[in-house]
């Protein structure tokens, strides 16, 4: 997991050519709150990214996450959004892989944190995560996820 600027793509080419276009588009945009809610592709299937708007929901009401074919890249958008994170390794399988959808669940524990805006939170295939947790009241962020295949 890393937690990291949108303003510096640059500082993130280690992490490969697909996270530095990511993060590069998303740089470039003037203003990506007020980019539309939906998917975009920038590079097909290998790269592309969704703005989409939920309610957040205390963290026992979400399960832990993880993909296997893309690195997920988090940004909140507008609102306050928590997440949770811990290693795959140390939760326990809930619902097995679905290829279908990228995704199998977890549950146990791990940590809480908060992104602001203008930053992000890339997430590995080891990396389970909680997404749109609130700590306070639920409340409707706008969030974009860029998702880079592997």
């Amino acid at each position: 997991m890393i937690l990291g600027t949108v303003q510096y793509p640059s500082r993130y080419g280690g992490l490969g050519i697909g996270v530095r276009k990511g993060l590069e588009y998303l740089a470039s945009q003037p203003d990506l709150g007020a980019l539309p809610l939906g998917r975009r592709q920038i590079e097909g299937c290998d790269l592309f990214l969704e703005v989409l708007e939920v309610t957040t929901v205390p963290h026992g009401a979400r399960s832990f996450e993880a993909h296997e074919r893309y690195i997920d890249i988090h940004v909140t958008l507008r609102g306050e959004e928590w997440y949770g994170y811990a290693p795959v390794n140390g939760l326990k399988e809930i619902e097995p892989y679905s290829a279908e959808r990228d995704v199998r669940f977890f549950s146990g524990e791990g940590v809480y944190f908060r992104v602001p805006t203008g930053h992000f939170v890339l997430f590995f295939p080891e990396d389970a995560h909680k997404p749109c947790i609130s700590f306070r009241e639920p409340e409707l962020v706008r969030k974009l996820i860029l998702k880079v295949g592997l």
